[in-house]
């Protein structure tokens, strides 16, 4: 049982990595902070707007035929990026 628990450990956790990864380059590449034209200091365009915009990428289609073909040409690297994973939390 406790193998199981330490799949779903490995599994979500490596999501999660790549959740936070995701947020901190759409804050540093999209966002740009530190430029004063940036969305973030635009009183017209402030979170609501980065929000509704957010939303609507989230609304795409995700899985195309170019994912697809990518998962499956891959796949080899993703889940050797998840057994290494594994072994990191295992130590």
């Amino acid at each position: 049982m406790t193998g199981v628990i330490a799949v779903f450990k490995v599994v979500f956790g490596f999501l999660f990595i790549c959740f936070l990864g995701g947020i901190f380059f759409y804050t540093i590449f999209d966002l740009k902070p530190w430029r004063r034209d940036s969305q973030l200091w635009n009183a017209q365009t402030e979170v609501g707007s980065v929000f509704h915009r957010s939303k609507n990428f989230a609304q795409q289609k995700f899985f195309t035929r170019t994912t697809w073909n990518h998962i499956k040409q891959y796949y080899m690297y993703y889940g050797l990026a998840l057994i290494l994973l594994a072994l990191v939390a295992g130590i």
